[in-house]
């Protein structure tokens, strides 16, 4: 099967436009018709025309402008036309109840036919008479719909693999999570996280996993090779240290598939997508430490749980239709909470906690290793407790890629809502801390050295993509821990890898 990488390999040839010759030629002219121009039409999205020119390509508001020539738009009243396609999962579960919600808070009507994977949106106005947009959304795959979206066949591209590119710009639409599941009366209690893995590396083992401690045979079922979840499961455990999984395990052409298999098996255990388990009961993940893993909405949205999986839109770094954008401001606001949670899925917006929530972080802390006797405390852990004490916690957390100073490709989509809401004084009246912390690997005081220097590399970067904070109202500023507040065991290296992160911190600001 393509892969994403066959994808970036393409990007650099497809990227560029067709030729000129495929254009349609056209004339614009002011409405006094003092100033004209010529040249091939590329696209129209019901707001700007695209141009090909003399002097290069141009994009125009095609507010007040007549056209002329055969290849003339209807620059007013007419129908916008777009097109969506990528994971199948998200062209079918999610995005269909987002876009009718979208159309009930526009006051439109919605009505669809399907087609094979292919499903026709019209959203009408209905005082105005008619259709005003017509989306086609085709489900496929994700590496079908980056390379739809490189060739010019596609608006949006929906994605289950982030794609790092400067001509790409990503969009997180929900979060989910890959989750152990198991028969309702099967014989699986929990599952540590360290087993599991070795479970998805060997396809069998024998495993701890009834309450009593007891071992068993488990039989491990997943999606099929090439397909998404697949690919996606892989980058995921790549991006926590894990190995590559075993060509061993039961696999299964749709979830459904695999739920069925699981179910009529005591000793089998599945891993899927939370928004697609169904009926089947999710075994209870452990980790090192003795505590447990959950897959709870916070979890997800800092990144805490091990194996989350955000839903992608991918776009090119032009501009979109109005509506289309239109949409994807709509997902990306609270009003399409109910309707994504209704999907089963997590909406991303961020979440705020206070000291009360963070019991299960300072537990971890008192569980730091080289800690000996009943009064031995971490150094720096009433620092960071009293700093705990007068902020409040969102759920916001960036990371950066393995072995390298560079923000990763979610984290830098968080930076840009996280400077959005800024902009937009969502946070006045605050200081915006941006807190480092590291695993537990190494000297302590140089893995605080390291902390501190990942939060002002985030703390610069969140500066940067918020031109317009005023400062008197929000005030930036960044801090490092070190080794502290774990929110894995640093027992494994998957603990490891998540507990190298910075979060963001708020604290009021002082009017004195």
């Amino acid at each position: 099967m393509r892969s994403i990488f066959c994808v970036v390999a393409m990007a650099a040839t497809l990227l560029f436009p067709p030729d000129p010759a495929q254009g349609q030629d056209v004339t614009l002219s002011s409405a006094d018709g003092s100033i004209a121009l010529s040249g091939d039409l590329i696209a129209y999205d019901g707001e700007y025309l695209r141009l090909r020119t003399q002097f290069g390509e141009l994009t125009l508001d095609a507010r007040g402008l007549n056209c002329e020539g055969p290849g003339c738009p209807l620059l007013s009243g007419g129908v916008v036309e777009v097109s969506v396609e990528g994971a199948a999962i998200i062209a079918e579960h999610l995005f269909p109840p987002v876009l009718e919600a979208f159309a009930h808070a526009q006051g439109l009507e919605l009505t669809q036919q399907r087609d094979g994977a292919v499903t026709l949106f019209d959203l009408s106005d209905v005082e105005a008479g008619g259709p005003i947009m017509r989306l086609r959304l085709r489900a496929s795959s994700s590496d079908d719909g980056l390379l739809a979206l490189v060739s010019g066949d596609t608006d949006l591209a929906l994605s289950l693999t982030p794609l790092r590119d400067p001509d790409f710009l990503l969009h997180v639409l929900a979060l989910d999570a890959f989750v152990p599941v198991v028969a309702d009366d099967g014989m699986i209690d929990q599952i540590a996280m360290n087993d599991l893995l070795t479970l998805l590396q060997d396809g069998r083992a024998s495993v701890p996993v009834m309450a009593n401690g007891a071992d068993a045979e488990l039989t491990l079922h997943l999606r099929r090779v090439d397909s998404g979840e697949n690919h996606a499961l892989g980058a995921r455990l790549h991006a926590i240290g894990a190995q590559s999984m075993s060509d061993q395990a039961m696999r299964h052409a749709s979830d459904a598939g695999l739920i069925q298999a699981v179910a009529r098996d005591p000793f089998a255990l599945g891993l899927t997508l939370r928004s697609q388990a169904g009926g089947l009961s999710q075994a209870p993940l452990i980790d090192a430490c003795g505590l447990p893993v959950t897959p709870e909405p916070f979890a997800l949205k800092a990144g805490e749980y091990p194996l989350t999986q955000p839903l992608y839109a991918v776009q090119l770094r032009q501009r979109l239709p109005l509506r289309l954008r239109q949409l994807l401001a709509f997902i990306a606001s609270p009003d399409a909470g109910a309707a994504i949670e209704a999907a089963g899925f997590v909406p991303p917006f961020p979440e705020m906690t206070d000291a009360s929530g963070q019991g299960l972080r300072m537990i971890r802390s008192l569980r730091l290793p080289g800690l000996e006797g009943p009064d031995a405390l971490p150094d720096g852990l009433r620092s960071v407790s009293d700093l705990m004490l007068e902020t409040s916690q969102l759920s916001s957390a960036f990371r950066f890629e393995a072995g390298t100073a560079r923000i990763d490709a979610i984290s830098m989509v968080g930076i840009r809502q996280l400077a959005r809401d800024i902009e937009a004084g969502v946070h006045d009246g605050h200081e915006v801390i941006l807190v480092g912390f590291t695993d537990s690997e190494g000297d302590a005081a140089a893995n605080r050295r390291l902390s501190e220097r990942r939060a002002e590399a985030v703390r610069d970067a969140l500066d940067e993509a918020a031109p317009l904070r005023d400062a008197a109202r929000v005030r930036l500023s960044s801090a490092g821990f070190g080794y502290l507040l774990p929110i894995a065991c640093n027992a494994a290296e998957w603990g490891r890898a998540l507990n190298r992160r910075v979060e963001v911190w708020l604290r009021p600001l002082d009017d004195g």
